[in-house]
């Protein structure tokens, strides 16, 4: 697998993070490159919620049907693809005090073997780096805003 970790500091509490991030709804809007993401279960957070997504990175665009594996809330979620492309995501939430945070996104992805499995994997790689880094400093920009929001309210 090959991983792809960002680190980046965010003005809200890890608890307005996670809230954000646990939202489906605003997956698309932090990471620009999913042009399809739907629930396949009623559940739509916590362990077991399953969804089908498609992204496209590069001049490729590949489909899975992820599961939510880890939740733990105001600190952790994390998925894992059950078909097709494989990959596996997660977001941790570490609180550094009043309307401040650290989001760690991490992403490993495995592509398929053979001569076209390492195509594909030198493809991908520098969108999957970009994709990652965007993602994040959307990610850090949209909690900020929504963190005041809701602390407002």
């Amino acid at each position: 697998m090959t991983e792809v970790k960002i680190v980046a500091d965010c003005a809200a509490s890890a608890e307005s993070a996670f809230a954000y991030v646990n939202d489906y709804q605003h997956l698309p809007l932090f990471i620009n490159e999913i042009s399809a993401f739907e629930p396949l279960t009623e559940q739509t957070e916590g362990v077991d919620a399953t969804f089908d997504g498609t992204i496209s990175l590069g001049p490729v665009t590949l489909h899975s049907t992820i599961k939510i594996v880890r939740h733990e809330p105001g600190y952790a979620i994390a998925v894992k693809s059950i078909k097709g492309f494989e990959i596996e995501s997660t977001f941790l939430f570490h609180d550094r005090g009043d309307d401040k945070s650290t989001i760690d996104a991490i992403v490993d992805y495995r592509v398929p073997g053979g001569i076209a499995g390492k195509l594909l994997g030198k493809t991908i790689e520098p969108f999957v780096k970009l994709a990652v880094k965007s993602s994040t400093n959307n990610l850090v920009t949209q909690v900020a805003a929504y963190h005041a929001a809701r602390t407002s309210a």
